[in-house]
């Protein structure tokens, strides 16, 4: 409990020294922490005596959490970097934040936390638009990269292992997609050769998107946010002052009917099980990317005809593919497939145990992946992407990525009469709301649908009675 001290200074100024026990040191002395606090003059001694009680309540409160020493003359960078190293956030999301505080500190970082004003935040919004702040026009494509791994006879697993990266990226600039700068740099330098005698190197900078700039702002409001229910600043001047960026709404990439139609023909003449497999599971299931690949065949029952949706897989550099919690609370889920989907699983299931025989005692798969890598393990959730744009260019289809094939199930689901709450259920959406603001194409046309199903039921026989 905080030991509180009147004092009256020579001007006849009352003050008040707050005490806190803290504990000891290593020779038993006993570690205090104090902080002076000045009345207003103005102030009754109620007022005084209450504003007394809070302010050694809140003394107290920030010593046993380890705030005491930020407060309202705290720059923002070192609030936000204490901020970082004590949320609890998804390794991704961390590292989404890490990078988003280099550009955020680099114009904020040196204001103190109580001088802080909108005018920075929206200049700095302004800023992230300005071409040269982001690298987007920065690519790499192969020239002869192909001829390098053929001649020295290379697979594009032992390239990816050379150069740390996934196998997918690989398999993408061998066949002269486009690429970052840094994994070009990466595979050269892993083949001992100059990027510039692999690739074609092309190095421009452009804006960020309207996206990632709401990004930018929703990370300062969610620390500034924190800062306030500390009481360290008195309002957060991002999400109550400043002028969020705006963000034009753009209309989920889908396949339409006719599209979804071809796709499902094609596939099921697919020969390649894997592909076949994953991507009717995706088409058929709306399942997030990470979390197909985290599907293991414990999450299979055949007997009911549900997939239980219980974790993802993902890739962390430096670590390769971690299994981490899904999206968010509602994202587990249990999603009840036809049965055609579970007949395809159990020849799929076949080839998978036929793979875990020819590997033998090499065989890594110990958490039963459905998707996997060569020796079992599970496979990088970027292996998906390169699945869909290979089947992508072999049949001559226009653009779209696993993602879509979500958007695809969702928006099919709606124009068949399903209701928002069962599709939120079976999507793994936290709020059915977030359906509505997608998918507001869907749920238009099917207004639509359902307008003229009545008229065509009812024109009849106003018809009729206008007749007679």
């Amino acid at each position: 409990m905080a030991n509180i001290t009147k004092r009256t200074g020579k001007n006849g100024r009352i003050s008040y020294r707050i005490r806190v026990y803290v504990g000891e040191s290593k020779d038993g002395e006993q570690k205090f922490k104090s902080h002076t606090w000045t009345p207003d003059p103005k102030m009754t001694p109620k007022q005084v005596e209450k504003e007394l009680t809070r302010q050694a309540t809140l003394f107290e409160e920030k010593i046993h959490q380890g705030l005491i020493s930020l407060d309202g003359k705290t720059r923002f960078a070192d609030y936000a970097d204490k901020w970082l190293k004590n949320v609890e956030l998804a390794p991704s999301t961390r590292t989404r934040y890490t990078s988003l505080l280099v550009r955020i500190n680099d114009a904020i970082g040196h204001i103190k936390l109580e001088n802080l004003q909108a005018h920075h935040l929206e200049a700095f919004y302004q800023n992230l638009k300005e071409t040269g702040v982001k690298e987007k026009g920065r690519w790499a494509i192969a020239t002869s990269l192909g001829d390098v791994i053929k001649a020295r006879r290379l697979s594009l697993d032992k390239v990816a292992n050379m150069a740390a990266i996934a196998p997918a990226t690989v398999g993408t600039a061998r066949r002269g997609k486009q690429i970052s700068i840094e994994k070009a740099t990466q595979i050269a330098e892993a083949l001992g050769l100059d990027v510039s005698h692999l690739f074609q190197v092309c190095d421009k900078t452009t804006g960020l998107s309207e996206k990632t700039i709401r990004h930018h702002h929703a990370l300062i409001s969610t620390i500034l946010a924190k800062a306030k229910r500390e009481r360290i600043i008195p309002f957060n001047v991002a999400g109550e002052h400043a002028t969020a960026p705006r963000v034009h709404k753009k209309e989920a990439a889908y396949l339409d009917d006719y599209e979804a139609r071809n796709l499902f023909n094609l596939l099921i003449d697919e020969e390649d099980i894997r592909v076949k497999t994953a991507l009717l599971l995706a088409l058929y299931s709306g399942v997030r990317r990470g979390e197909l690949c985290g599907l293991s065949w414990g999450d299979v029952d055949n007997k009911t005809q549900v997939i239980k949706i219980r974790r993802a897989s993902q890739y962390q550099s430096g670590k390769g593919v971690v299994e981490v919690s899904t999206k968010n609370e509602h994202s587990e889920r249990d999603v009840k497939l036809p049965a055609f989907i579970f007949e395809l699983l159990t020849s799929y299931k076949s080839w998978w145990t036929e793979q875990r025989f020819r590997n033998g005692t090499k065989w890594q798969g110990q958490d039963n992946r459905l998707f996997i890598q060569a020796n079992g393990k599970p496979i990088n959730p970027d292996t998906i992407n390169f699945w869909l744009q290979r089947f992508r260019e072999k049949h001559n289809l226009r653009h779209f990525t696993p993602h879509s094939l979500r958007h695809t199930f969702a928006t099919l689901q709606i124009a068949a009469g399903v209701d928002l709450r069962t599709l939120q259920a079976r999507t793994g959406h936290a709020q059915a709301s977030t359906l509505v603001n997608i998918y507001s194409h869907a749920i238009k046309s099917a207004n639509e649908a359902a307008t003229e199903a009545l008229d065509n039921m009812l024109n009849p026989v106003a018809r009729k009675a206008r007749i007679v």
